[in-house]
């Protein structure tokens, strides 16, 4: 049976993570409506959030995430082993290729950005470390998935609902089973604005010591510059993905 106090907490979870997803943040009627909650329930989540330094009001009735996040989030990438021995490879790949780097994890059905180094493009990426986006659509999400146990993959594949992000989006299992054929064979996987218009990514799978897929790298930016660049930038991913794996 849930308890009153676990019922408050997860809507709390449920306010972070419904304003984290948003861009420019959200009203307090916007997040009562989208997670179903009265109103004057939504408010008083807000207000205990918003003094515990969780969520930030500036005083226009648009919340945001408060400086808290950030400090959990900073100590949780220095805390995460992956986060900690990847982070100067990030540094040095997006240096190189101008372009911003993410480091990303698998978390059930989906993947979740656990480090970021922004690039030099006048292009900027909308990403944030603690999002989440699909398996099946990024990257990084189809490096993970390609190199799962058969069983593990098939299992992932068997209950992921296939939403279409963008007209470039598979969204028929064969085809993606193929794709990640492909993906195992050459090594690296490609985004080609499947999930955001525009944007195209590169990524290469990462391993654990005992040779399971850990995680993923990848480089993103616009396919304007990338897609032309797909192979050279495709050993600069691996070989990054490779001394992550070794370290």
């Amino acid at each position: 049976m849930i308890k009153d106090g676990e019922k408050t907490m997860g809507k709390g979870l449920e306010v972070l993570e419904l304003v984290g997803r948003s861009r420019n943040g959200l009203r307090g009627k916007e997040i009562a409506e989208a997670l179903g909650m009265p109103v004057s329930t939504a408010f008083r989540q807000l207000k205990f959030l918003a003094e515990r330094g969780f969520l930030n009001n500036s005083g226009d009735g648009v919340y945001t995430l408060g400086s808290a996040l950030v400090r959990l989030g900073n100590a949780a990438m220095r805390q995460n082993p992956l986060a900690r021995r990847a982070h100067p490879v990030l540094a040095a790949l997006s240096e190189a290729t101008s372009e911003t780097v993410h480091l990303a994890e698998r978390r059930g059905d989906r993947v979740v950005y656990i480090d970021k180094v922004e690039g030099s493009r006048p292009v900027r990426m909308g990403s944030l470390i603690g999002n989440t986006s699909p398996l099946y659509c990024t990257g990084v999400g189809k490096a993970i998935l390609a190199f799962l146990p058969d069983a593990e993959r098939a299992a992932l594949l068997d209950r992921i609902e296939f939403i279409r992000c963008t007209p470039k989006t598979i969204t028929d299992r064969t085809q993606l089973e193929r794709e990640l054929a492909e993906i195992r064979e050459r090594k690296f996987a490609v985004d080609d604005c499947e999930h955001e218009p525009g944007v195209f990514c590169v990524a290469a799978p990462v391993f654990g010591y005992s040779g399971e897929v850990a995680g993923a790298l990848s480089v993103s930016g616009s396919e304007l510059y990338l897609r032309g660049e797909r192979d050279r930038i495709a050993e600069q991913v691996s070989a990054a993905a490779r001394t992550i794996s070794e370290r």
